[in-house]
């Protein structure tokens, strides 16, 4: 090593040439890619900077130009790029010959690693006329380094590379000229753009985590982490083994689903011989999908090595429930399984975080932040996470998003309720999954108790040209299923003509036995409630839609349950919130008009067990309430056509269940087939998007502006905590601890300080969060009473005289939407 590049530092008291080292190591743990592992060398050559070393030392005030990034990618371009045999050793490291697309993706990756991903086709995005670099700070980067010819950067390069000393090209006014005018991605010159789009990703995504793991001195972080997945995967197969053989086969239903989880695992096996790398898992409701995914990750462990699992769900909810059942199995390895979410609580971390407040070491400070990095990059051995996080991380552009990308890497992704997906995009999920998969050595389970059509449109050009290696999902169990009697569960009874909110009621009160009504607005559930009431005991009614607190939510359905368990009659009036993941039971079940993939999950709370005589009863109708039939209110605009495809689908008054598949058939071929593949559009944050042709342009802000949820489609989304009581104080509190942050920000305070107080709101809010109630807004609505004027961000606190256990949060105005 040159020793005078030791005067060289990356952060204070550490040296730039350590730090690089130290990366490049990390990424070298991360990822096998030489691209990843170029960029870890150059991303902080540019801090060789003397004004970047001057701020390092507060005492000297210096004025110059003391970026880093920018000067990092105009050196690589330099280095590589100025000789034949510099450039042929960027050949060989790519593995191919690099085109104009591969510099500027580098430049871009250098040029931009402290913040996010942009567009490579700035020009046809927006009309804005913009460029891939900001022309401003190149002219600051060429008038420095016309200065400052002397500093050693073919030296540094030279401690990795063999290169020829390119120190003359740096003021080459050619080269520059070169530069500027090169600086135009073209995406027709892309050979394979998914590969292009993914590679680049990915080199980012590790870099970034490699340099915040190394600059955060989080030593051995990785290798931990990777020894952790080792025993994890090693135990794993015995403890879901003897949690599995501990199970009662007291039932026909309990063998049959045995047999089921069976079938299922000796169809694994035939895939991965066949090198299948995706799985579709279709399977009735009620068939014990949980332990049967479980299983199928077990084999597949027990095929290609130690994996990380992450177990990704549509709703939160469901989270829970999953964790809940997860833990149950792994009891006494329960530090390998994390539950990821916005409520999800991590106890080690709540502990630190105690600690601190009494004793701030720098030991305890250095846990506590090593946990942040664990949580936020997906490191365990077991991840527990909704479909919002795993999705939007596979297409983010987001420095802080694509942390966790590297740790998606050698995975099994265990994915249920793949139909809850917006219908235009699923199909292309599972594509671009597949292809993920394929790249990065991983393997995904996508489980569904409906049937969707996972192939690619045969008339869609571009999405065939996008995925030329695409294979349909590998199929684990044969639709034969849905004909056992034993999932023959109820029949449906279609009622086309619409029905008044009264007629409704009615036809409720008539029946004889308990009764489950979904119904498609939170206005609709409390009209029929205010209805009822005045006929049943307070006991017999119950009404839940998100309009209450996640904690009285879950009591409601406790009650329901108990109720149901003890044969006494009950009458639950809900929204869509209780389709999926709620494990309970009617004989009867009234549904308003939605998509088939919502019937059909509506239908699971149908002798979900099997026990009646008979079979169980759903009631499917078209309500009209205030002039209007509610379905038709929610699924509008370009989702009306998914309600036209469910009214061509059912062609009879009356099905059971084991017919409904050829119905779901129907529904799905008609989206893979009729809809607009792979095209979202949506308001918060507004955008347009067609996925093939915006990978193809490398459009990676575009892309990172998705949205699973799109909160202004039905109005400003508001929260509001409930306190428990009139003493609860927590909501102040929250207010304290954000005055706190403020006083901090001005003094200046440390990072780490900063970075504490911050991890301390975001756990006091996990421990308010069963008491926050989310409401969207209209137009006409209005605002219930505060017990506070002030308010976080957009959570306010509630005043308790506007909220009640059966009634919920209190509004006035119209149209509550789901």
């Amino acid at each position: 090593m040159v020793s005078h590049l030791n005067i060289y530092y990356s952060h204070p008291q550490k040296p730039l040439i350590k730090h690089v080292q130290g990366v490049l190591a990390n990424v070298k743990k991360l990822t096998n890619s030489q691209l990843a592992e170029l960029v870890a060398i150059l991303h902080d050559l540019g801090k060789m900077n003397p004004n970047f070393q001057a701020k390092l030392r507060p005492e000297l005030n210096n004025q110059g130009y003391s970026h880093h990034s920018y000067l990092s990618a105009i050196v690589f371009y330099f280095a590589f790029c100025s000789t034949r045999k510099n450039f042929e050793l960027l050949n060989n490291l790519l593995r191919d010959m690099p085109k104009q697309n591969d510099i500027i993706a580098i430049l871009v990756l250098l040029a931009k690693h402290h913040g996010n991903l942009p567009d490579l086709s700035p020009s046809d995005y927006g009309n804005t006329g913009a460029s891939i670099l900001s022309k401003t700070e190149l002219g600051q980067v060429f008038d420095f380094l016309e200065t400052n010819e002397s500093i050693p950067f073919h030296q540094f390069v030279s401690q990795f590379y063999n290169l020829e000393d390119f120190t003359s090209f740096i003021i080459d006014k050619s080269k520059k000229d070169a530069l500027l005018n090169s600086l135009y991605f073209k995406s027709d010159q892309n050979v394979k753009p998914l590969d292009f789009f993914l590679k680049n990703q990915h080199a980012f995504a590790c870099l970034i985590h490699a340099d915040k793991a190394d600059a955060a001195k989080f030593d051995n972080f990785i290798d931990e982490q990777k020894k952790d997945i080792e025993i994890f995967s090693k135990i794993f197969p015995n403890q879901l083994n003897s949690y599995l053989m501990a199970l009662k086969q007291d039932s026909d239903l309990n063998k049959l689903r045995t047999s089921i989880r069976e079938h299922a695992i000796e169809n694994m096996r035939n895939g991965i011989r066949k090198g299948n790398r995706i799985f579709e898992l279709t399977a009735p409701t009620g068939s014990g999908k949980t332990l049967m995914m479980l299983s199928l990750a077990s084999e597949i462990i027990q095929n290609k090595g130690a994996k990380r699992i992450i177990y990704g769900l549509p709703f939160l909810s469901i989270t829970e429930q999953v964790e809940s059942e997860v833990l149950k199995i792994f009891k006494g390895n329960e530090q390998f399984v994390q539950r990821i979410d916005s409520k999800s609580e991590n106890d080690r971390f709540e502990s630190i975080q105690k600690e601190l407040d009494s004793n701030p070491t720098q030991e305890k400070i250095l846990e506590a932040n090593v946990l942040e990095f664990q949580q936020n990059t997906f490191a365990y051995p077991f991840v527990i996470t909704t479909f919002v996080r795993f999705f939007e991380t596979i297409l983010s552009n987001k420095n802080a998003e694509l942390l966790k990308l590297p740790n998606f890497l050698n995975c099994i992704f265990l994915l249920d309720e793949i139909q809850s997906l917006p219908p235009r995009l699923y199909g292309f999920f599972v594509a671009y999954l597949n292809k993920f998969c394929s790249k990065f050595d991983s393997y995904a389970v996508i489980s569904t108790a409906t049937q969707p059509n996972f192939s690619l449109p045969r008339n869609n050009n571009a999405a065939l040209e996008l995925f030329p290696d695409y294979k349909i999902p590998y199929s684990l169990l044969p639709l034969s299923y849905f004909n056992h009697d034993l999932f023959n569960r109820y029949f449906v009874d279609y009622n086309n003509s619409p029905v008044e909110l009264k007629e409704l009621k009615d036809q409720v009160l008539s029946e004889n036995k308990s009764v489950l009504v979904i119904l498609n607005t939170i206005d609709d559930t409390k009209d029929l409630f205010s209805l009822l009431k005045e006929d049943l005991e307070s006991e017999e009614l119950l009404l839940l839609n998100t309009h209450f607190t996640p904690q009285h939510r879950n009591l409601k359905i406790y009650l329901a349950k108990r109720r149901l368990k003890q044969k006494k009659k009950l009458i639950v009036i809900s929204t869509q919130l209780i389709e999926a993941g709620v494990d309970i039971d009617f004989p009867i079940v009234y549904r308003d008009f939605t998509t088939v993939s919502s019937i059909v999950q509506s239908a699971g709370r149908c002798n979900r067990n099997g026990k009646l005589d008979g079979l169980g009863k759903i009631i499917l109708f078209k309500l009209k309430n205030k002039g209007k039939l509610r379905a038709e209110l929610i699924y509008r605009g370009k989702d009306s056509e998914l309600l036209s495809f469910t009214k061509q689908s059912f062609q009879q008054n009356q099905y059971q269940e084991k017919e409904l598949i050829s119905v779901q058939q129907d529904f799905f071929y008609r989206i893979q087939s009729e809809l607009n593949f792979a095209k979202h559009e949506q308001k918060s944050p507004q955008v347009k998007l067609n996925f093939i042709k915006d990978i193809k342009e490398c459009q990676y802000d575009k892309i990172g502006k998705f949205r699973l949820i799109d909160k202004q489609a039905f109005g400003e989304e508001m929260q509001f905590y409930v306190p428990r009581k009139h003493s609860d104080e927590k909501f102040e509190i929250l207010l304290e601890l954000q005055s706190e942050l403020i006083d901090l920000l001005k003094s200046e305070a440390d990072q780490s300080l900063l970075r504490l107080q911050k991890n301390k709101i975001r756990s006091h809010l996990k421990s308010m969060s069963n008491q926050i109630v989310q409401v969207r807004l209209k137009s006409g609505q209005t605002k219930p009473m505060l017990g506070n004027e002030k308010n976080y961000y957009s959570l306010s606190k509630i005043d308790l005289n506007c909220y009640s256990f059966n009634y919920g949060i209190k509004l006035e105005g119209e149209e509550f939407l789901i």
